[in-house]
């Protein structure tokens, strides 16, 4: 693939996913599986759809288990690095720049169903305004992503303080407003559904992927977002298994 032109410079943008076997409410999510496939290998599929994402690498926590995510890593030809568990920004900035990425592509490892057809729509309005941060709104949980520059992720490392390091690694930057350019896209209307979750931390979130996956899976390739949306329209006992799961932290921007 070939690096982002603007103004004659080339932007290389890299996806880089943290990658941990420990979590307090479901271990090694991940690389648990719905259908045939791990919820990191779905996540690479949709990935591989983006024309202008340059480099996939996984950022792994030196921990018990890393093992297994070379595995996957080696297995889809995919770049990795090492570091430490709880320093999460540091990770993905230390994923970056073994790739020299200028911006960084940022989602959590444990969604299987992102709006991957709107990858690179963010990712040329984020080279167009010249923003530090862009991601979609309204999205479901767990299916949107954010677009950062490395150099700002540096600046955050440097000036946040340890909550800012942790797996909530752009909390600083919504925290700061008036430092940083912040750009909200909004998707069409039609996928503006907010309460639903998609994304996998609860073993309620996993059967709701699983039973997605059974309903309108096809072998792991990459399902439109607005499909998967309608699919749980049509059948509203599998959004009640996990909509009232509590989140972890509070949304700093809804």
């Amino acid at each position: 693939m070939s690096k982002v032109n603007k103004q004659n410079k080339k932007y290389n943008i890299a996806a880089v996913l943290p990658c941990r076997i420990n979590s307090t409410r479901l271990l090694a999510k991940p690389l648990q599986y719905v259908g045939k496939f791990t919820i990191l290998e779905l996540l690479i599929k949709q990935l591989k759809k983006s024309s202008l994402i340059n480099e996939i690498v996984l950022a792994i926590s030196e921990s018990i288990g890393r093992e297994l995510f070379v595995e996957v890593a080696k297995k889809n030809n995919i770049k990795f690095v090492f570091g430490d568990e709880i320093d999460v920004l540091g990770r993905l900035i230390t994923g970056a720049h073994y790739v020299n990425a200028d911006i960084l592509f940022r989602v959590t490892a444990e969604n299987p169903f992102i709006f991957w057809e709107g990858i690179d729509s963010l990712i040329k309005n984020h080279l167009k305004g010249n923003f530090d941060l862009s991601f979609y709104g309204q999205l479901p949980l767990g299916s949107s992503y954010e677009l950062v520059n490395v150099d700002c992720l540096e600046l955050a490392h440097k000036l946040g303080k340890k909550k800012h390091r942790s797996e909530y690694s752009t909390m600083y930057f919504y925290e700061n407003p008036k430092i940083f350019s912040i750009n909200r896209m909004e998707p069409k209307k039609s996928l503006h559904r907010s309460e639903l979750r998609l994304t996998v931390d609860t073993p309620q979130d996993l059967w709701v992927a699983r039973l997605i996956d059974e309903g309108i899976g096809k072998n792991g390739k990459p399902m439109p977002l607005e499909k998967i949306i309608n699919f749980l329209d049509s059948n509203k006992k599998i959004i009640e298994i996990n909509s009232n799961v509590k989140l972890k932290y509070k949304k700093y921007v809804k």
